[in-house]
């Protein structure tokens, strides 16, 4: 495969795929894999459902910012960011002046089908309709990533990869905000 972007952003909702598609992106770029809540959870030592309750999510939102700037140190790696962090206009601007950004595109049904049962360790997931209304809120926001990758229920890990990898390879849409 040809050289690609150094910095590759994973966006979308909670449950898209994200994580699950980052490390098998990671692995076949040879690269580093950051989840950037992970990342979060290791540096406060506490979960983000915690953070929230102990700290409120604007504490939380700015510890986001921090992290995902120090994305920028890394020569190279696939970044799966958290479900709220690519809604933040300065976060954007950050991405798309670092790397590229990407979309995991999944149906609100898909996603609240792969959350059921762990809405509990998601503090902004109290229930589908409220779910909803948040996806909905930041879709728009999604829209703005570099490129859209549909993800749907048939869908495997290595499919969701490698349209992500034809993508990357072309270098279409780049600066363009769009698909």
């Amino acid at each position: 495969m040809k050289e690609t972007a150094s910095r590759i952003y994973l966006v979308g909702f909670m449950g898209s795929g994200k994580t699950t598609v980052g490390r098998r992106l990671a692995e076949r770029l040879e690269a580093p894999f950051v989840d950037l809540d992970q990342a979060f959870e290791s540096m406060a030592g506490t979960t983000i459902k915690e953070s929230f309750e102990r700290h409120g999510e604007a504490w939380f939102r700015e510890r986001e910012s921090e992290l995902l700037r120090g994305t920028g140190a890394l020569p190279k790696a696939v970044i799966a960011l958290g479900g709220g962090t690519f809604v933040a206009p300065s976060n954007r601007e950050f991405v798309k002046e670092s790397g590229v950004s990407v979309f995991l595109d999944a149906p609100f049904d898909l996603i609240a089908s792969r959350l059921e049962g762990k809405a509990v360790d998601r503090p902004l997931f109290r229930d589908l309709a409220e779910a909803r209304l948040l996806y909905d809120t930041r879709l728009p926001c999604y829209k703005m990533a570099n490129w859209t990758v549909p993800v749907k229920e048939s869908d495997r890990v290595d499919a969701v990869v490698r349209r992500i990898e034809d993508l990357l390879v072309r270098g279409e849409g780049l600066g363009s905000g769009g698909r």
